[in-house]
């Protein structure tokens, strides 16, 4: 009987043992995937190749999810120019986009227009003329407003554009025209480029027959515009470009040499326009100047002056 005891109490130690060893190991285990957890997220991400990666690799990158690279593009290009930053931070933290993120998207790119007033004369007037003359995407005050200065900007027949709008049932500004002295800006043209880029997340345009590929074309193209622009700006020479201080405000417009600014309408225009793109007042010293080279170039063989 002593040794059936004695066998019984081993084995029962043993078993004791084993079960402390497998508690000890499970504890160990959550321990280290916990820990590990810990280290992977400060370490970040490893190569392949067990290099190091490039640094800008480690930076952490926002998600930022959309059917248009072009709009990929834009909010990165927003958030390196440090747009999303301050109080409330980057809207691309979250799963899903809630109505307060597409609000801080709206006023980074709003805000960014604002400070690009010289963008919209590079802007393709073909696809701001696409956007707008096709009607408005929302009854939203702000956005009705822009369209109606794009048009008068683009010289485009408001009460056309507003008599084939299916929104003018509902619209309060219906067939209103822009005052005279209102003109196009570039955060017009970003107010529709809004309305449509957000509208996967948050609904935005009411007027579902503006949501055909031809729009859509030009508001990528025109997002792609802005992107390029405002990247090739980093990388270009600035030292010829001068700045005009504006009749209404304070805010100095970039120019380059040889643009001028009408002086009938104050409208910023190339240096290759003659006649003011929004009035068609004449540039008259350009004028005056070509008149003085045309008196001195030779005339050739069968050339002639007009009497006139």
């Amino acid at each position: 009987m002593h040794r059936q005891f004695a066998r019984k109490s081993h084995e029962f130690l043993r078993q004791l043992s084993s079960l402390r060893s497998s508690h000890r190991s499970l504890i160990s285990e959550s321990s280290d995937s916990k820990l590990d957890f810990v280290v992977k997220e400060w370490e970040g991400p490893k190569s392949n190749e067990g290099k190091p990666l490039n640094p800008k690799e480690t930076k952490p990158k926002f998600l930022i999810s959309h059917q248009w690279p072009e709009w990929i593009d834009l909010m990165e290009l927003l958030s390196k120019k440090g747009y999303f930053e301050g109080e409330f931070g980057t809207p691309f933290s979250g799963n899903e986009m809630g109505a307060k993120d597409a609000n801080r998207i709206r006023t980074a790119c709003l805000n960014f227009a604002r400070d690009r007033l010289d963008l919209l004369r590079y802007l393709s007037r073909k696809d701001i003329h696409m956007v707008v003359g096709s009607g408005c995407p929302s009854i939203d005050r702000k956005v009705v407003n822009s369209g109606k200065r794009l048009r008068a900007h683009l010289g485009i027949d408001e009460e056309l554009v507003c008599s084939s709008c299916n929104l003018r049932g509902s619209c309060e500004r219906a067939l209103v025209k822009a005052r005279d002295d209102e003109g196009g800006r570039t955060v017009d043209v970003m107010r529709f480029v809004l309305t449509y880029g957000l509208d996967p997340f948050i609904g935005s345009v009411e007027n579902k027959l503006c949501l055909n590929k031809s729009i859509k074309d030009s508001v990528r193209r025109l997002l792609a515009n802005m992107v390029e622009l405002s990247t090739n700006e980093d990388d270009s020479d600035t030292s010829e470009a001068v700045s005009v201080p504006r009749k209404k405000g304070i805010v100095n417009v970039p120019m380059k040499q040889g643009d001028w600014v009408c002086p009938k309408c104050n409208f910023l225009n190339f240096a290759k326009n003659i006649k003011c793109l929004r009035c068609d007042g004449l540039f008259q010293e350009r004028l005056q100047k070509l008149r003085e080279d045309q008196e001195h170039l030779p005339l050739k063989k069968g050339d002639w002056l007009c009497a006139t």
